[in-house]
């Protein structure tokens, strides 16, 4: 038996059309699907961003555990491909907006998708926060600026809204700003990338030796090696984060059953060797070690200034501004399908405002306003507590962990009871791997979390995000039980012309 609302895979007869599948799940289409193979594939690689992730996690990994950190991608780029088979899994037999809320919905019931759902909102607004401030530390960079944090925190928030503007223009308009933005990358940044690694091995002077790639260093003292070079992973995780993202805009996508699983393991695929090839070259072309470490927030900048000097390193740190905004245009499109997803559902406060539709663009616009205010709200906080910022990002990625727990947990049990959907015919299918894949993912995730809550870097992060499970409760049992109970809220109950 499936949960209410879902529907068997004999009901579509394996047809294409995502509008009438749609209909089956309860829902009338009102989101613009124009999105294509190409734009799916540049959502799910902007959220990963390659660069992004290169630029903000070398420095860390380098100065804790020397240049083997490289080989911590392998370890996350095994996981997340675990992770992205189960979610391409579901994409495939649940395309609907808002993944981390309708999956467990629909297979689990309301209270666990409401949970997981606020969960992964918490974590996408947290996410696109810090993305925008990243953006505008390198925004100052580029441009020689001399800012106080506060300065940033500004920078951050009038970034945010330009990417909340475009994303409220409509979807057709984000994603070719994020195409644009993914295309520069593959082609400046890798192009960039394969300079420095001919610079770097034109003489023997100019590159380390290869055996550095094996050798200890960093940080970590002798006996505490293994625990640095774990702990360096942590970056390399972060960067692959978001692979799924994709079937946010499920209902925006054409074919999604089978285009979005497909633009997954893409996005995750060019993802690690895009940023395997930038680690090992960057590491390799360092000639002044001792630089490097002495600029841990910009090593990058550094080494390509140490082989092919300070213009070349500003055309290649303008065409990563690109990728870091497709990475935020990217977070706010997924945060704000999610928040979309829910209130259709009833499931959120004043759920009447932020499912409201757009007749012109087909975007949620008060769902982009909404997030975007609040993003602005995290910034300003970390004016008032410099500490703020380091939560932010911290609860960032233990709730995006939290959720992959939650959404594994609600799998195994709707394995053992049947209540996840069939798929149609010609679309992927985890068969008989769906269980050991289930249980493997469920112990690594735990580990992570547990990781992002015990080490002293991440000190204080349990406790806010203790905080987040309290107001999450306090409305599921306030205000959403009740609605719940009433049948006015829940997957594919509620309609846009039920009270609020």
């Amino acid at each position: 038996m499936f949960p209410a609302g879902a529907p068997s895979s004999s009901a579509a007869d394996g047809a294409d059309d995502e509008d009438a599948r749609l209909a089956e799940f309860g829902y009338t289409q009102k989101l613009d699907r124009s999105v294509g193979p190409l734009a799916s594939f540049a959502i799910g690689f902007a959220t990963i961003s390659a660069t992004t992730a290169v630029f903000t996690g070398f420095g860390a990994g380098y100065t804790s555990a020397g240049a083997p950190f490289v080989w911590t991608l392998l370890i996350a780029g095994a996981v997340f491909a675990v992770w992205a088979a189960i979610a391409a899994d579901l994409a495939a037999k649940i395309p609907l907006a808002g993944y981390a809320y309708q999956w467990t919905s629909r297979i689990n019931g309301p209270t666990l998708g409401w949970f997981t759902g606020s969960i992964a909102l918490v974590g996408w607004i947290c996410g696109m926060t810090g993305v925008g401030y990243v953006l505008s530390g390198y925004l100052g960079g580029l441009f020689g600026w001399d800012m106080s944090q506060a300065a940033q925190i500004l920078l951050a928030i009038g970034v945010v809204a330009v990417c909340v503007l475009i994303n409220i223009y409509g979807v057709r308009f984000a994603t070719m700003v994020n195409n644009i933005g993914v295309s520069l990358e593959l082609a400046v940044t890798i192009g960039a990338t394969i300079l420095v690694g001919v610079l770097a091995f034109s003489a023997p002077d100019r590159h380390q030796p290869l055996s550095v790639l094996f050798t200890a260093g960093g940080s970590g003292e002798e006996g505490s090696y293994a625990i640095a070079w774990l702990a360096a992973a942590l970056g390399p995780f972060f960067g692959l984060l978001g692979v799924e993202s994709c079937a946010d805009v499920a209902e925006e996508t054409k074919n999604s059953r089978r285009v979005i699983p497909r633009t997954m393991f893409y996005a995750l695929a060019s993802s690690i060797v895009i940023e395997l090839l930038m680690y090992i070259v960057y590491v390799l072309a360092i000639r002044d070690s001792d630089a490097v470490l002495a600029r841990p927030s910009a090593p990058i900048e550094e080494i390509i200034t140490q082989q092919a000097g300070p213009v070349v390193t500003k055309i290649v740190v303008a065409v990563a501004l690109t990728n870091i905004l497709a990475c935020l245009l990217a977070n706010i499109l997924v945060a704000t399908r999610l928040t979309y997803s829910m209130a259709r559902d009833n499931m959120l406060p004043f759920s009447r405002v932020w499912r409201h539709v757009s007749p012109t663009s087909l975007t949620p616009t008060n769902a982009v306003i909404g997030l975007g205010c609040l993003s602005t709200m995290l910034l300003l906080s970390a004016l008032i507590n410099e500490t703020a910022f380091t939560y932010i990002i911290g609860i960032a990625s233990l709730a995006f962990f939290t959720v992959f727990i939650l959404q594994t947990i609600g799998l195994i049990i709707g394995a053992r009871r049947g209540t996840i959907p069939a798929g149609d015919p010609g679309t992927f299918d985890l068969g008989r791997l769906r269980m050991p894949l289930y249980v493997v993912s469920l112990a690594v995730f735990l580990v992570v979390a547990a990781v992002l809550i015990v080490l002293p870097q991440f000190a204080g992060n349990g406790w806010v995000f203790l905080g987040v499970l309290v107001v999450a409760a306090a409305w599921w049992a306030f205000g959403l039980r009740g609605r719940l109970r009433r049948r006015v809220a829940g997957a594919g109950v509620v309609r846009d012309d039920q009270a609020t």
